[in-house]
């Protein structure tokens, strides 16, 4: 037998190479949570939340519609459902008229950063004439108000707000009680309400899907696909650019607010509906963030834990002011005491009654600055009791004081009135004084 022939060339031994990271199936989840709990562990929110108002769920019709929009480029089904979403969200609160505006500004921004000439389909598509349509139907249909004279209540509506009452606010220790406010109103107290790694995260967000989203497509010459834009999906088979469209509502209720010809309507609660898309670029910026740190071995939980590092300001921040999230601020500028030494408003409609506020019953009350539509819905949740009959200053055995920069001199009054200068009862937040009950 003839033995082998030893091969020419040694063999080459296997290669050692790393093995590509896993993906990570916890990634979308921790995405989720960062964006709900951003919103929701806002103290400011949460206690928005669980007022009679409509600040929060225009905030989250806002939220709703966009997303449904998102979807209505690429399908014509969410195209129809766009109007009545939209129509919905009116009949809630009237910025929601904006929401339009804002949708065809960013949807003009994708024609154009397409660099392909709009088909005709894609001129007048059918998501914006569902708007146009389906959306003021649906919202007369919710609203019973405007059924006898449709026109006519509705310019009424707009003349209510344009003859709205200012409220007074203490900003950065000085009182405005007519417009305008200082254009750094908005901004700042958005820095002071928001805990800074949350804020700093979201605005990280807003950066880079702005740098992704605005760089235009190649120049495109070529004839169009099998699956190209229709007037049901007018932007079908292109990008929805959605750092563009955070961008946008993120950043315009904000800005709208510092505009001088704004009324003041005062607190952080007018631009909620800029919330939710901080939020979701927040996420943005996490995935970005832990994708680019490809952390492995012992290290790969630490994603997890930096987002509970950002998280747990706000979240504390909640449990520790309510029920006065009103009064609460980020932990950066010191919390409630911060806020107060700088010269904030530590709040309104007299939400923080002292316990013994209706002790004796029946006693005349001074209510300083209680909204009487306030007292009445005190009085139809159980709050407030008959027979504490609300007065003035002079003829009152009991008084409320807000502490409220313009105010100040009602306290005086109770001082001279009831012959005490000692408050009988004081609720605080972090030893902060926020109402104050006098007895003679």
């Amino acid at each position: 037998t003839t033995p082998p022939v030893p091969p020419t060339t040694p063999p080459v031994p296997p290669t050692t190479t790393t093995p590509p990271v896993p993906p990570t199936t916890t990634l979308p989840l921790l995405a989720g949570l960062c964006a709900a709990l951003w919103f929701i562990a806002l103290p400011q929110v949460w206690f928005n939340a669980g007022l009679h108002c409509f600040d929060v769920p225009v905030a989250a019709a806002t939220l709703a519609v966009v997303l449904i929009y998102r979807r209505a480029l690429h399908s014509p089904r969410w195209a129809l459902a766009l109007g009545p979403a939209l129509g919905v969200a009116v009949s809630i609160k009237l910025n929601a008229l904006f929401i339009p505006i804002l949708l065809a500004l960013h949807y003009g921004l994708c024609l154009l950063l397409a660099r392909r000439r709009p088909r005709p389909g894609q001129l007048l598509p059918l998501p914006f004439l569902a708007m146009a349509v389906l959306a003021p139907l649906t919202a007369l249909a919710l609203w019973p108000w405007l059924w006898s004279d449709p026109v006519g209540r509705a310019l009424d509506y707009y003349a209510f707000h344009q003859q709205h009452a200012y409220y007074n606010t203490e900003f950065l220790g000085i009182n405005y009680n007519r417009p305008p406010l200082p254009i750094a109103y908005p901004f700042v107290l958005t820095w002071a309400t928001v805990p800074s790694g949350a804020l700093l995260l979201a605005l990280l967000g807003l950066g880079l899907g702005l740098r992704r989203d605005l760089k235009p497509a190649p120049k495109d010459t070529s004839p169009a696909p099998s699956d190209s834009p229709t007037w049901g999906a007018p932007l079908r088979g292109q990008p929805t650019r959605d750092g563009l469209i955070w961008a946008l509502f993120a950043s315009f209720p904000i800005v709208l607010i510092a505009l001088p010809t704004i009324p003041i309507f005062g607190g952080t609660k007018h631009w909620f509906t800029a919330y939710p898309f901080l939020a979701l670029a927040a996420a943005t910026a996490f995935i970005a963030l832990t994708r680019a740190a490809a952390l492995r071995g012992r290290w790969r939980h630490a994603p997890a834990a930096a987002l509970l590092l950002v998280l747990v300001p706000g979240v504390w921040s909640t449990i520790d002011g309510h029920p006065h999230g009103l009064s609460q601020y980020a932990p950066l500028v010191g919390g409630a005491r911060g806020a107060a030494d700088l010269g904030l408003l530590r709040g309104f409609w007299g939400h923080d009654l002292p316990p013994g506020v209706f002790t004796p019953p029946g006693a005349p009350i001074y209510l300083h600055d209680l909204h009487e539509l306030s007292r009445q819905q005190y009085a139809r949740e159980g709050r407030w009791p008959a027979g504490n009959t609300p007065t003035n200053p002079a003829r009152a055995r009991q008084g409320l004081l807000f502490h409220e920069r313009h105010m100040r001199s009602f306290e005086i009054q109770l001082w001279e009135s009831l012959r005490t200068t000692a408050p009988a009862e004081v609720v605080t937040l972090d030893d902060v004084p926020l109402t104050s009950l006098y007895r003679e």
